[in-house]
């Protein structure tokens, strides 16, 4: 059941084929193979064996996939770390991971080497590109000495493939055990709620989002289940607004995966018109709400299909997305993926009707074996056989997915329930508004009141009684803001959700 047999399979269905782009070089599956055994046996050979753990900690390069193929092939478990953690959130991860070896790249070298400093169970830290200090291992020396070709360890469909550390917006981060059982079915999944085999041929997809990410992973192995020629990946080590406009003209590009904020700063840049971006016919979007505003401006301008979708890193992590076969329905996510169960539940976690607002839970072979040494919130995450994802929506009578905020987040005022997403889909309608969050402070009155930190557009104006009107005019007014700050960006994680609880912080 070990993942690293999709390559192999990926490459006995169409032989040696054009699997990743990056900075204008092709790698083959061949290519991805040989590179994943020489990383492999370079593990071997400091003692790295099944069960034991590896982070991979670096910008977007092919040695991230490389290596993620690598670790599996010897049975190992892949600790993706976002390369833009500070030292102490890393040291963190290192520490609770119970990480034996850690895979680098030169500009994170110091900031591992110092993270990972003292901790015994971290045996080695291996560098790629560039000048390794004498506490670390040259990636290219081990690959050097290694061979390429590395049989596969045979795993059971329940051993732990991957562990990635959530992104902690509600205390210290824990360590999300998905197993190989996990990522197959998510990305079996992900294959077919993306209809690619409606188009009947390979697609060039642009890559952006940080690979050392659930996202990453899944990416990968759905693309080893593409059945056409044709069909490879531009990778990119970082968001440029610029540069992935100059890949979509130069590559055709048909597909891309953004989160909102991505896709705003893309439908504003200047240099949008400057290039042939015809290609471009399907983005999906995740990880925070969708404004319709957005939505409708960003398909009419570049005339693309926009597919929504929503998951969780417990979740392997995608849950529902929105079909471009199915009719489009605003604000939704669409349907679950195949062999997944959405149910809607109250604070007694009992089931509701269509169009009643609850807890999303989730059920289906992708969802988590476990938090890592927590077995108590293992417990209370898994308990009645449902995933409690924390977030707040509902189903519609044909089994549409609406997610209206996270449960933390919702406001009670005066015993009314408030979701903050629908106030901010209602500010950021005004003109001058360019983002908005909203959460809930203390009153002595009604127990929770409004607030709302807005950021205005470049060269706009806006006062908070004028705000405030704007919303009274559309929504009931115990739902509207009685507080606005007006900031110049809002706080957020590396994967673009608003950080909620650093807001909490300002007020």
């Amino acid at each position: 059941m070990n993942l690293a047999n999709l390559l192999e399979q990926h490459i006995e269905r169409l032989g040696e084929s054009d699997y990743l782009v990056f900075q204008d070089r092709v790698y083959t599956n061949v290519d991805m193979k040989r590179l994943a055994c020489r990383i492999g046996n370079a593990l071997r050979s400091l003692g790295v064996g099944r069960g034991d753990h590896v982070v991979v900690s670096m910008p977007n390069y092919p040695e991230v996939m490389a290596a993620f193929q690598g670790i599996w092939r010897v049975g190992a478990v892949i600790i993706p770390i976002m390369f833009m953690l500070g030292p102490d959130e890393t040291r963190y991860i290192l520490e609770d991971s119970d990480a034996k070896v850690v895979i680098t790249s030169k500009e994170l070298q110091d900031k591992i080497l110092q993270a990972s400093e003292g901790i015994p169970h971290v045996k080695h830290v291996i560098v790629m590109g560039g000048e390794v200090s004498p506490r670390a291992l040259s990636l290219e020396g081990l690959l050097a000495e290694a061979s390429d070709e590395l049989d596969i360890v045979e795993v059971d469909e329940d051993d732990v493939a991957l562990m990635i550390y959530t992104s902690g917006t509600t205390g210290r981060p824990k360590g999300v055990m998905l197993t190989h059982g996990n990522l197959y079915s998510n990305a079996v999944g992900g294959w077919e709620a993306n209809e690619f085999d409606r188009l009947g041929r390979g697609v060039p997809t642009l890559l952006c989002l940080p690979l050392a990410h659930s996202f990453g992973v899944v990416v990968m192995n759905a693309g080893f289940l593409n059945p056409y020629p044709g069909a490879f990946y531009v990778l990119m080590s970082w968001f440029n607004p610029e540069e992935i406009f100059q890949l979509i003209e130069r590559y055709k590009i048909y597909a891309f995966t953004g989160v909102p904020t991505m896709y705003h700063i893309l439908l504003n840049h200047p240099a949008a018109d400057k290039y042939d971006l015809s290609s471009l016919k399907r983005c999906i979007i995740s990880a925070a709400p969708v404004t319709p505003e957005l939505y409708k401006a960003f398909t009419e301008k570049f005339k693309v299909e926009m597919l929504e979708g929503y998951g969780l890193t417990e979740a392997s992590p995608a849950v529902a997305l929105c079909r471009g076969s199915m009719p489009y329905k605003p604000g939704s996510c669409g349907v679950p993926f195949p062999n997944v169960e959405v149910r809607i539940v109250d604070d007694e976690d009992r089931f509701l009707p269509p169009y009643e607002h609850g807890e999303i839970v989730v059920r289906g072979p992708n969802v988590m074996k476990g938090y890592y040494k927590r077995p108590q919130e293992t417990a209370q995450a898994l308990r009645n056989g449902w995933l409690h994802t924390g977030d707040i929506g509902y189903l519609d009578e044909e089994g549409y997915l609406y997610i209206t905020d996270r449960k933390k987040d919702m406001i009670i005022k005066g015993g009314e329930n408030i979701y903050p997403s629908e106030v901010e889909s209602y500010l950021v309608e005004h003109p001058s508004v360019s983002e908005a969050a909203v959460i809930g402070i203390r009153d002595e009155k009604y127990g929770e009141d409004v607030m709302a930190f807005v950021v205005l557009r470049p060269g706009q104006e806006a006062s908070e009684e004028e705000l405030i009107a704007f919303c009274q005019g559309k929504l009931a007014k115990f739902k509207c803001p009685a507080r606005i700050k007006f900031v110049e960006a809002l706080p957020k994680t590396l994967v673009g959700k608003v950080q909620k609880g650093e807001l909490r912080k300002m007020v």
